[in-house]
């Protein structure tokens, strides 16, 4: 796909914005020091670098296959449960305190897929980004499903 092709654009938006996530993560990772939010963030950074390596997939072969996920996923209008966790604990747990700002910038990258979905003059556009919005809930989802155990 050449860069002119809108789709390729698109997508190259969507891997700046997973990389910017991507750097997020790695960074936190390497400056905190308890292992339980360590490792949630590599997990979140690793979750990053394979939206990015397939993205990049797309860029090169196209974008049909995620188009026939989408279509096929009988959850893809789930939306995510924006709550923060418990915001009290926040000041003293640093594991909440990261999982509140993992779930708020991937509750960030969700709306901003979401709002070029639903603003994107091409179907084909439009239906790439609710594919994107739909990984976002379920990073969301892990987030949640991790840091519920703290």
């Amino acid at each position: 796909m050449s860069l002119k092709n809108p789709v390729s654009i698109m997508l190259k938006l969507a891997h700046t914005t997973t990389a910017n996530h991507f750097q997020y993560y790695h960074n936190a990772a390497l400056n905190v020091e308890t292992p339980e939010v360590k490792a949630l963030l590599m997990v979140l950074a690793d979750t990053e670098a394979e939206l990015m390596d397939q993205l990049k997939s797309m860029m090169i072969r196209g974008i049909i296959a995620e188009l026939e996920v989408l279509s096929e996923a009988p959850d893809r209008y789930e939306t995510p449960d924006e709550m923060p966790f418990d915001l009290t604990r926040e000041e003293i747990d640093p594991r909440i305190f990261v999982c509140n700002r993992a779930l708020e910038k991937e509750l960030k990258g969700y709306t901003f897929f979401l709002a070029i979905a639903a603003r994107a003059k091409s179907k084909v556009i439009s239906r790439l980004f609710e594919y994107l919005a739909y990984v976002k809930v379920k990073q969301i989802g892990r987030i949640r499903k991790v840091c519920e155990t703290f």
